[in-house]
């Protein structure tokens, strides 16, 4: 299934801005995942300036956070210099917030937060990281909680493909139902029918259906909890339900559910990073070109002035007469 740009584009997204990995592991980002928070990390490869990533990630998606890491030092950039810059442009700010190493003094905490948080009105805050790794995690757990990282999601959906597929049995006779998923989260999965519809009751409980979603399986009970016609073939969405009886997915289907999830999520906004990166190298590239073509017209016409029409006549006559 081919996945438009609206479709990544859609939902509350967190940018970590050159993020410190030994405070603050990769891993973390599937942990914020578990918990509904879609982040990512944008580091500096040195190929596409951090502030032109910025600038698309504001350009590209509808509903960012962004937290800038101040500790990161740059030549030629200051971080309260360029969200000055950023202010100027009309850019609103209040989607923006600052991580930096913690600080042993209180005044030092303070000028930070006049300097960031007052003064440019930056309404994500702070994030003060401890020296221990296996703090931060919760620290920043909070932040996204109290910025409310998740949007109107209560979990992260993401579109299926073939490679993701179910299996139940279901009637007197036992009959099996297979297919593809349409999408699934962590709470909820939804199936598309054209030829036939289930023969399921809306709110009966289906046991033990197995899934594999890109060679990840595990199985669980779900509950059928809406379905809705679209054109010729009927959607049905289904809640998750635990072995005993509760919302959601048993922790050990869970824990083999999560991984895969991020990475079908995550792969797809990358990638429509990169493909958008690439565009402005090649832009950057053109414009250089063109430039370069601009110099070279004007060192030839510099190298070969235009001759005067009498000197060139002079100069033909010499040329005869040696003849």
């Amino acid at each position: 299934m081919d996945i438009s740009v609206n479709e990544i584009v859609t939902g509350r997204k967190c940018f970590f801005i050159l993020p410190d990995p030994s405070l603050m592991p990769v891993s973390f980002l599937q942990e914020f995942f578990s918990m509904g928070f879609e982040c990512y990390y944008i580091g500096n490869d040195g190929r596409i300036p951090v502030q032109k990533k910025i600038e698309t990630i504001l350009g590209l998606f509808k509903d960012t956070l962004i937290f800038i890491n101040i500790d990161y030092e740059l030549p030629d950039l200051q971080w309260d210099s360029y969200l000055n810059q950023l202010k100027n442009k009309n850019i609103n700010l209040d989607q923006f917030g600052i991580i930096f190493l913690k600080r042993q003094s209180t005044a030092d905490i303070e000028a930070i937060q006049k300097q960031y948080i007052s003064d440019f009105g930056l309404k994500c805050g702070f994030i003060q990281l401890e020296y221990q790794k296996k703090y931060n995690l919760e620290l920043i757990a909070r932040a996204l909680h109290n910025n409310q990282a998740q949007g109107r999601r209560k979990a992260i959906r993401a579109l299926c493909s073939s490679a993701c597929t179910y299996k139940f049995n279901y009637g007197e006779k036992s009959q099996t139902y297979s297919g593809s998923l349409q999408d699934i989260s962590l709470s909820h999965f939804s199936i598309l029918c054209q030829d036939e519809p289930l023969p399921i009751k809306l709110y009966e409980k289906i046991l033990d259906i197995h899934f594999n979603i890109r060679g990840s399986f595990f199985h669980s009970d779900a509950i059928l909890v809406m379905e809705r016609q679209i054109n010729e073939k009927v959607l049905y969405v289904f809640a998750f339900v635990t072995s005993k009886g509760t919302n959601g997915l048993d922790e050990r289907s869970k824990q083999a559910l999560v991984p895969v999830l991020h990475e079908m999520i995550s792969s797809v906004c990358i990638d429509l990073l990169e493909k958008t990166y690439r565009v402005e190298e090649q832009k950057k590239a053109e414009a250089a070109a063109q430039a370069e073509v601009a110099r070279e017209e004007v060192f030839i016409k510099r190298k070969d002035p235009e001759i005067d029409p009498e000197i060139a006549a002079l100069c033909e006559e010499s040329e005869k007469e040696k003849e």
